[in-house]
């Protein structure tokens, strides 16, 4: 007979897991302090966890898991934690404060020595992850054994979809007064009204109302990002919020804005009704509102209309030649198969979305072949397929897209996008000066254009610059904060560049699907560590990829400008087991 293995046994726990906010910055600028704190916190969460019923199990980088008999207790702790983070931060200044995001789930878990595994355990890391700076944040099961034991402030943010879990999690906000709202990384520096455009949705789940939405959204944010005034949150992370399932205050303050834009659009007959709302957070007041009766022959004067009304309501003395003159635009099909096309690129769910964007570029183009936005458009349709890794000829997409941005350039020298995409290009061409002397002139144009901030990343980090780098991908993603796969992948070799592989580890697990290019560097950070099991266990993912694979191959892709640059990662590489076939 067979061996039989013994039953394992699943508790109904209250999960906590912390995560300290920032702290990648925060070690970049003080990593002495910045250990010592973390580590007197944790000695001291050791002591209120225990004092409090629970068991730590594990501490990691700078998160924290602990496991709770009741979720009252799990909730006392988390208060008593951050209470002890803002009395010992009443001393720092601002920008070195340590701040922690704690989430909360009562599920079934099964604990064994210094781990946790289950469902309940996943779920209260993503809710850490939604929680505001200083805040807790605590999901329906936890909330209802909680009652009203506890002499605190729920706030209900509604469903929310968690990062890798299946099915929404309907959530709260435990109030204390210790949470931030200020937005990440920039709130010292950065003066400009932050504002999020969310996706103009259907009120009766009209899908093609729905798309069309979502289309004008991204027009919307490219019109209003030129403005200097303005900090705009860019179209993909606008594009992952479901509006209709969260609190626009709650969520507004959670990704720090000032000014939320939202829609709604109703099918009337021939034609539709869209209301357009601009509020104020965190307030969530009211400063404009109007509703549009149109036919889709009106889309281009809305647009328009709409990016009026926002810039005079927020900076009534804003030059007014910044906005389009509807009067100039091309004809109204070209327009709508254009704002269609830039959804599908920018939200770059899967490699469908930039084949169909390419299409309908390219129909454009077949009757105005002179249209610079079709043009950089269609570049940009091939670089994602390269950055995402949707290609099995990368080659032929730099090619491509740096034809295009190039054609574009010649009809419009001021195209911020054709810019940054004939940058990124110039990058695996190992052009480095003219790969940064485009993406300066994209951000010149438009401060707010968040792939360049990022492109701007992966040309540090392959000149040899990874802690500047580290600085330009934390700009990109405080414009955008749920990013493309891209965005993770170069802020994972800039920390492993500058040997933070906990968080290089980190920046690569917030990817939904990793692929190999993702699990390479994540094999080699965890050979690091010196976790050979995990390390092995992304090897043998990449090598059922791609079985012919060996490091040669990383270091033939990746555009260091220096060859030694890439040794390091070499070295992580054959420490997790990786072959180089060249090596004697």
């Amino acid at each position: 007979m067979g061996e039989t293995k013994e039953k394992t046994e699943r508790v109904l726990l209250a999960v906590l897991h912390g995560d300290i906010v920032e702290f990648s910055r925060l070690t970049w600028q003080d990593e002495e302090a910045t250990f010592h704190a973390l580590k007197e916190g944790f000695a001291h969460a050791r002591i209120v966890i225990t004092n409090n019923g629970g068991q730590l199990v594990n501490t990691a980088g700078d998160s924290l898991l602990a496991v709770f008999p009741t979720a009252s207790a799990a909730a006392i702790t988390a208060i008593a934690l951050h209470k002890r983070l803002a009395v010992a931060n009443e001393n720092v200044p601002e920008h070195q404060c340590l701040r922690a995001r704690i989430g909360i789930n009562l599920g079934e878990v099964i604990v064994d020595g210094d781990q946790a595994f289950g469902n309940g355990v996943n779920i209260a890391a993503r809710l850490q992850e939604i929680a505001p700076p200083g805040g807790i944040c605590i999901s329906q099961s936890a909330r209802e054994v909680i009652g009203d034991s506890l002499d605190v402030c729920f706030e209900s943010i509604g469903d929310q979809l968690l990062r890798n879990i299946a099915v929404p999690v309907h959530a709260h906000l435990l109030h204390t007064d210790y949470e931030i709202t200020q937005r990440e990384g920039n709130n010292t520096t950065d003066t400009r009204l932050a504002i999020l455009v969310l996706p103009f949705a259907s009120l009766d789940h009209n899908l093609p109302l729905d798309n069309m939405g979502e289309a004008l959204t991204v027009d919307l944010i490219g019109a209003l990002s030129r403005f200097r005034q303005l900090f705009v949150l860019a179209s993909h992370t606008a594009l992952t919020q479901h509006h209709q399932s969260q609190n626009k205050a709650q969520l507004g303050q959670r990704l720090g804005v000032r000014y939320l834009v939202d829609g709604t659009l109703r099918k009337r007959a021939d034609s539709f009704r869209l209301v357009v709302n601009l509020l104020e957070i965190p307030a969530g007041n009211y400063l404009w509102s109007e509703t549009f009766d149109a036919v889709m022959t009106d889309l281009p004067a809305i647009q328009d209309e709409i990016t009026r009304h926002i810039v005079m309501t927020l900076i009534g003395n804003m030059e007014q030649n910044a906005i389009r003159d509807s009067a100039t635009k091309s004809e109204v099909t070209a327009y709508a198969d254009t704002i269609q096309a830039r959804q599908l690129v920018y939200r770059m769910r899967e490699p469908v979305d930039t084949k169909t964007a390419r299409e309908l570029f390219q129909k454009v183009l077949r009757t105005d072949s002179a249209s610079a936005t079709a043009l950089s458009g269609l570049a940009l349709t091939y670089l994602a397929d390269f950055l995402m890794m949707w290609t099995e000829d990368p080659n032929a997409c730099i090619r491509q897209a740096a034809r295009h941005a190039s054609h574009a350039l010649e009809l419009d020298p001021t195209d911020s996008l054709a810019h940054a995409v004939f940058g990124l290009t110039y990058l695996w061409r190992r052009h480095y000066i003219e790969a940064m002397a485009h993406l300066d002139q994209a951000i010149d144009l438009n401060p707010n254009h968040a792939d360049a901030l990022a492109g701007r990343g992966l040309v540090l980090i392959f000149t040899g610059e990874p802690e500047s780098a580290l600085i330009q991908l934390n700009k990109a993603l405080s414009h955008n904060p749920f990013p493309p796969s891209w965005y993770l992948w170069g802020l994972a070799i800039a920390h492993y560049n500058t040997d933070r592989y906990v968080d290089a580890v980190q920046a690569l697990l917030r990817i939904d699907n990793p692929n190999r290019f993702h699990r390479r560097v994540l094999a080699a950070s965890y050979a690091q560590l010196g976790d050979m099991g995990r390390a092995a266990a992304e090897r043998d993912a990449v090598m059922a990829e791609v079985p012919g694979y060996t490091v040669n191959d990383s270091r033939r892709f990746q555009p260091y400008q220096d060859p030694r640059n890439i040794e390091p990662f070499i070295n992580g590489l054959l420490l997790a087991g990786f072959v180089d076939k060249e090596a004697h």
